[in-house]
């Protein structure tokens, strides 16, 4: 039923129920009461259409009230709200108890969001969990008033403009590890560094080569003009710069990297970003926020790493963190592309909602039986995401953000030998 079609029925008070009673018992009321003089038939259809009448009165009556309460409703200051955990929003209306047949239940049109209804005193009372974070500029509630029998109903909606901050549930991570690793240095020889170690290494001299780099005892000895090199090697890094990706599914991952900033992961310098929002943070505050406004970047996600890593470094080396969706997306290629060459200086941070094992149903099985919906992370998909990064050669860090836990090897290993089990099991 498209949106406008629903605005205008629930405007009519009478249901399906109440229009067949409505029709049933005008019927018996003519055709066989009052035809044949049947006094049975008489009262049980007049009793049935004086109710459908009450009804129908009783619920106009209700959502007047309900309509002018909702009306008076003040919007509240900014709140904030977490996803998947059900937080108190400050709105209530009457309860209507004082006409026993009568029932009130709303729910959110915009944004999405499971309510739950409690009654305190003669008033329900809200608590939501929205579904997905962001920043929300109102509430639109669609509020439905009807009878106990369901022979009258109507529906009214009120719109709250009140601004939600909608956080990533961090679930049970309650904290991560430090999360720095190497950048250019002189600490620790190493292949894939950067040419800032110390001058250890020779070769020959070319024009241009500064004369105090010339290795005058080797050439005393060899008569041959040798420079010294600096040797690649790697340092702790001081400085983490670190980027939020934005993809399919990456609630847990945006999660992850709150819990990051609030918990001081990063180090004591750093700087932050992520998709949906230009420039970067480096105040606890201004990171979260933009985390909150990473979401719905459907395929633009990661468009904007490529700019922000170039500016970090322009002003010295740093460690790299990103945080990335668990499932494959044109983010992907954008992230593999700044990832190349970095390894030993990046790290991948991939939060998941578990990890789903179970066999793809085949065209069979959805035809006879309803499809259930997966909980979790596909095991396929997380694979194909992380085979991808293993290409980079940089540290994949996978976390659950139900158990808190981080998945390594093993555990992935066990998940795939139960897809595989369901796949012989389905075939």
């Amino acid at each position: 039923m498209s949106r406008g079609v629903r605005r205008v029925t629930d405007l009519v008070p009478i249901t399906p129920l109440g229009l067949i009673v409505a029709v049933v018992g005008w019927a018996a009321l003519q055709h066989v009461g009052l035809a044949e003089r049947d006094l049975v038939i008489v009262v049980a259809a007049g009793g049935a259409l004086g109710l459908l009448a009450l009804a129908l009165v009783l619920v106009v009556l209700g959502a007047i009230r309900i309509k002018l309460a909702a009306r008076a409703h003040r919007a509240g200051e900014e709140r904030t709200l977490e996803t998947s955990r059900s937080l108190p929003t400050g709105f209530s209306l009457p309860g209507l108890l004082i006409v026993p047949m009568l029932q009130v239940r709303w729910a959110w049109e915009s944004p999405g969001a499971d309510l739950e209804l409690s009654r305190r005193g003669l008033r329900l009372h809200e608590d939501a969990s929205v579904r997905a974070r962001g920043i929300v500029p109102g509430v639109e509630r669609r509020i439905v008033i009807q009878d106990a029998f369901g022979l009258a109903r109507v529906a009214v909606r009120q719109r709250e403009p009140v601004r939600l901050t909608v956080l990533p549930h961090a679930g049970a991570m309650r904290d991560l590890p430090l999360l720095v690793s190497m950048a250019g240095g002189d600490d620790v020889p190493h292949p894939m560094g950067l040419d800032d170690g110390d001058r250890v290494e020779l070769r020959r001299y070319a024009p241009g080569d500064p004369a105090r780099h010339i290795h005058w005892k080797v050439f005393g000895r060899t008569r041959k003009l040798m420079v010294k090199m600096p040797e690649r090697a790697l340092s702790r890094a001081r400085r983490t710069v670190s980027y939020l990706v934005g993809g399919p599914d990456d609630e847990a991952s945006a999660a992850a990297a709150r819990v990051a900033i609030e918990g001081g992961a990063f180090g004591a310098e750093w700087i932050f970003g992520a998709d949906g929002s230009d420039g970067e943070a480096s105040a606890i505050g201004d990171a979260v926020q933009r985390v909150v406004t990473s979401a719905g970047v459907g395929e633009r996600g990661g468009s904007g790493l490529r700019s922000f890593v170039d500016r970090a470094e322009r002003t010295g080396p740093a460690s790299l963190v990103l945080f990335a969706p668990p499932r494959p997306g044109p983010w992907l290629a954008r992230v593999l592309a700044v990832l190349r060459g970095r390894a030993g200086r990046a790290r991948v941070v991939i939060g998941v909602d578990g990890i789903d094992s179970s066999a793809k149903p085949t065209w069979w099985q959805r035809v006879i039986a309803r499809e259930a919906p997966r909980v979790g992370t596909p095991i396929d998909e997380l694979d194909a995401v992380l085979g991808a990064l293993a290409a980079t050669r940089c540290e994949v860090v996978v976390i659950d953000r139900r158990s808190g836990r981080r998945l390594g090897s093993a555990h992935r290993g066990a998940a795939r030998a139960l897809a595989a089990d369901g796949k012989q099991v389905a075939a």
